[in-house]
């Protein structure tokens, strides 16, 4: 013989279903995905911008490169005419220079005397 006792039910409006289970935690889960979803929005919408400016930064720098070597283009030929005319460089030798500046025979290595 058994003497336990049944506990009396309260009814069946306090029994958790599966459908007030899943409304209960549905919009936990449903704003933690809603808030993970705004912040990948936002992180996919600040790297789209980070494309473009890196795109108009790269399109500006291939301009002033143009630029460049346009330049380069331009003066290679003129620096190769000079070079085969005349050095760019003086000569030491040039007669104008021994006219301006006379030459002046100095050791390297002399001694000096300084009074403090």
């Amino acid at each position: 013989m058994t003497t336990e006792k049944k506990s009396p039910s309260s009814g069946l409006r306090s029994i958790a279903t599966l459908q007030t289970i899943a409304r209960s935690a549905k919009p936990q889960e449903r704003h933690q995905l809603a808030n993970r979803y705004a912040r990948l929005e936002n992180e996919r919408a600040r790297l789209e911008r980070e494309v473009g400016i890196w795109e108009g930064r790269r399109q500006t720098s291939a301009d002033k490169m143009a630029k460049v070597r346009e330049e380069i283009d331009t003066l290679r030929p003129l620096l190769d005419e000079k070079a085969g005319k005349k050095s760019v460089r003086q000569n030491r030798s040039d007669p104008r220079r021994k006219a301006i500046l006379p030459d002046v025979h100095v050791s390297p290595n002399r001694t000096m005397q300084l009074d403090y």
